[in-house]
């Protein structure tokens, strides 16, 4: 269903992995960026862009993808909420689909975020890369030039890598604003409480046919109290909850999701009602 009827969020997903894969394996600029600071010359100022362009680009492409996940979201749960005007069997299917696909985008974001609280590089290179971006823009060298960006994109880039978690709150923004503009609030937080619900009894009644569906239920239902803490105005942690986070913590707590990261620990680190 998803991959015919999504392309693109199949297509965003092989991104995301790709830049997951780069972002790993990130370059810091430190000795240069230090080095054309304490010894301010045009040469090594010159080495420090050459340095810090090509990690600046890489920032530009993860934040371009994070764009590209907020327009795709909505798209999403418009299928999702959908799904109950489709006979059951159908609707199953379909919801299944787009779940997975919901739980894959969160968990790209889930694992950009744990890479970018790793690397503090990864802000101090860009907080230096816009100080002397107007420099870089005006460089007479092509080699340098080419790496320089407008200073509106720059503006946004600042505040998105600003957030401890931005991919996730890209994600979590998207689906707030859908429902709020929709005026479909309840019927989003009824599907995620809902799914929520498929996912913990799967993994509660051992119901799953391998350790990798195991997972994704684990992810599915972390995703789903997630964003469903974001939607709620009482958030996911209270009473009025549809969803029993309490009993999601105890069943997650020993089962990771992020590399070795225990899942109830993403959990925490991604709600605002829970701690």
């Amino acid at each position: 269903f998803v991959e015919e009827n999504f392309p693109e969020g199949n297509k965003l997903l092989k991104i995301g992995q790709v830049l997951l894969q780069r972002i790993s394996g990130y370059q810091d600029s430190t000795n240069e960026i230090r080095t054309a600071i304490s010894n301010a010359t045009p040469e090594n100022e010159e080495a420090a862009w050459r340095k810090v362009g090509p990690s600046a680009q890489l920032l530009v492409e993860c934040y371009e993808y994070a764009q590209a996940v907020e327009r795709m979201i909505p798209e999403v749960l418009d299928e999702l909420c959908s799904q109950a005007d489709l006979e059951e069997g159908a609707a199953t299917d379909r919801s299944r689909g787009l779940a997975r696909l919901l739980a894959d985008l969160m968990q790209n974001a889930f694992a950009f975020d744990s890479l970018k609280a790793s690397i503090p590089a990864i802000q101090n290179d860009f907080s230096y890369y816009r100080r002397t971006l107007p420099r870089i823009s005006g460089s007479q060298n092509a080699e340098i030039a080419k790496f320089a960006i407008s200073q509106a994109v720059s503006n946004k880039m600042s505040l998105f890598y600003a957030y401890h978690n931005p991919m996730v709150k890209a994600v979590v923004d998207s689906v707030s604003q859908y429902a709020k503009e929709s005026d479909n609030e309840m019927l989003v937080l009824d599907c995620l409480s809902a799914l929520a619900g498929g996912s913990y009894n799967t993994i509660k009644q051992s119901r799953a046919d391998s350790a990798k569906s195991e997972r994704l239920c684990v992810l599915v239902l972390v995703t789903c109290c997630v964003l469903y803490d974001w939607i709620s105005t009482s958030g996911v942690g209270s009473p009025q909850s549809a969803i029993n986070s309490k009993a999601v913590l105890d069943l997650i707590s020993q089962r990771s999701l992020v590399d070795s990261t225990p899942a109830d620990k993403v959990l925490r680190a991604n709600c605002r009602t829970i701690r």
